[in-house]
């Protein structure tokens, strides 16, 4: 079962762009900025050659590790069409394995099996909704 609402990604055409209207005009704060690519990006998201920065950000007066996050996703490398809507929704759960297993007995289409994070204490898997959307699933460990 979900235990909490973790984040809303967003994929964006120009990266500065955004982070312009949303940090500087709407007065979001940026706590970090990633770069993703490799086999962990590679074998989660099931994309080869992917070249991903995302940037992550919340409210100025919410406390720095805490959820819910706004992702902002820049895609480098391939070259994907930006549609209006969002990427992907994730949500917290206390065991992804067990999730993972229950969710696959109930017909629920994953991309990958869980698999651990090295950028951080946590191990990420994602599936489909009925509508093919994406929704993350992440354990902290």
């Amino acid at each position: 079962m979900v235990k909490g609402f973790r984040h809303t990604c967003i994929v964006v055409k120009d990266l500065e762009k955004s982070l312009n209207f949303y940090r500087d005009i709407l007065g979001l704060k940026l706590e970090r900025v990633i770069k993703l690519e490799g086999d962990y990006p590679e074998k989660v998201l099931g994309i080869k050659g992917i070249k991903l920065v995302y940037a992550k950000m919340r409210s100025k007066n919410q406390p720095k590790n805490s959820s819910p996050v706004f992702e902002l996703h820049f895609w480098e490398k391939p070259e994907i069409e930006i549609k209006p809507g969002y990427n992907h929704i994730s949500l917290t759960v206390k065991n992804l394995n067990y999730e993972y297993k229950r969710l696959k007995k109930l017909g629920v289409r994953f991309i990958s099996p869980p698999t651990k994070s090295p950028y951080t204490n946590t191990r990420v898997c994602f599936c489909y909704d009925p509508d093919d959307y994406l929704i993350e699933l992440v354990e902290d460990l």
